[in-house]
């Protein structure tokens, strides 16, 4: 069963492609829902300082890629944590990348801002599974 409080989703991944996927996995799983898609990890960490300046969302599904050229997801985890507490507090961060180093994975289950690392591609079974709770491979 999804759980019924409100989330949006946001996705921050420099290829296009894998933006197009994730929006379609979400939007088949959780119809209504809002769903930002960034090629540009400085835009989406704008997007989240200026739309959710009091964290008027119950909370925000962020999927952020790992190796992109401009900002790494660990560099844009860094700009989150700048953010104030109310809107970290509404961010469930999830690391979504086809990295096959072990030292990523080690890295995001023991980063406090993140919540889990899900391999590439999203799958509805993957959505589904994080969203009841579950544990995701």
């Amino acid at each position: 069963m999804i759980q019924e409080t409100k989330q949006d989703f946001i996705v921050i991944d420099d290829d296009p492609i894998n933006n197009m996927i994730c929006s379609k996995i979400i939007g088949l799983t959780v119809p209504g829902t809002d769903i930002r898609t960034f090629t540009s990890p400085e835009k989406g960490v704008d997007h989240m300082r200026a739309l959710h300046p009091a964290g008027q969302s119950a909370f925000t599904v962020l999927f952020l890629d790992i190796n992109m050229p401009s900002l790494s997801g660990w560099d844009v985890l860094d700009k989150v944590n700048d953010l104030n507490e109310t809107i970290k507090s509404t961010l469930k961060i999830y690391m979504l990348s086809s990295s096959v180093d072990h030292q990523d994975r080690e890295k995001a289950d023991k980063h406090p801002l993140v919540m889990g690392y899900i391999s590439k591609p999203l799958t509805r079974s993957k959505l589904l599974s994080f969203l009841n709770g579950e544990a995701v491979a």
